[in-house]
């Protein structure tokens, strides 16, 4: 498979908009920077691109996958629960939020704050991003482009980088909400007080 290879310019984001945009749109998995780290991602709904994510991180299939969104309405497209008053001044942010899902199991959801996220769900409309981080499942997160297309060029249509490392980049904080108790699972840059 050939790989487009795009470098994001904060000047001009429109065309790796319009690549990856037009490539999820198809079906198809790209790599992108998130807010966070890289991202393999692909349209929710999209169930053989979605399979392709887990067969390239090599992640069990049990595991659950985070969804991006692009606004607080769509929250409602996964859960009946709402996002807690308390919690909404960390939206668009770098929290990811365990909900309890319609299907009964568990949904996490993150909206970030990033331009090109944001350019992005313009282009893509209100559906949500199916966007684990893109390394193999367990595995060192890789943060330098150079890297990125030594692991998943020819692998995917699109990879979208950064001119340079995302070292300073902390995790999101991920709070599961779905019971009576909240907890939090990993402590990224976001404080979430618990009580």
């Amino acid at each position: 498979m050939h790989t487009e290879v795009y470098y994001l310019d904060q000047d001009n984001p429109m065309e790796p908009v319009g690549a990856v945009s037009s490539a999820l749109s198809r079906g198809e998995i790209c790599i992108i920077p998130t807010d966070t780290v890289y991202g393999i991602v692909a349209l929710d709904g999209f169930h053989d691109a979605i399979r392709r994510i887990y067969e390239l991180k090599q992640r069990p299939p049990e595991k659950q996958l985070i969804r991006l969104i692009g606004s607080f309405e769509s929250v409602a497209a996964y859960t009946a629960q709402e996002m807690p008053e308390r919690l909404k001044k960390f939206w668009p942010g770098p929290l990811t939020v365990i909900f309890r899902a319609r299907s009964g199991d568990t949904i996490a959801l993150r909206y970030p704050e990033n331009r090109f996220l944001a350019l992005l769900f313009d282009a893509i409309g209100p559906r949500a991003l199916v966007a684990p981080s893109a390394n193999v499942s367990g595995g060192e997160v890789i943060r330098e482009c150079g890297r990125i297309l030594s692991a998943f060029g020819g692998k995917v249509p699109v990879i979208v980088c950064l001119r340079e490392a995302i070292d300073d980049r902390q995790p999101s904080t991920l709070i599961d909400i779905s019971g009576k108790k909240w907890r939090i699972l990993r402590q990224g840059s976001v404080r979430v007080p618990l009580d």
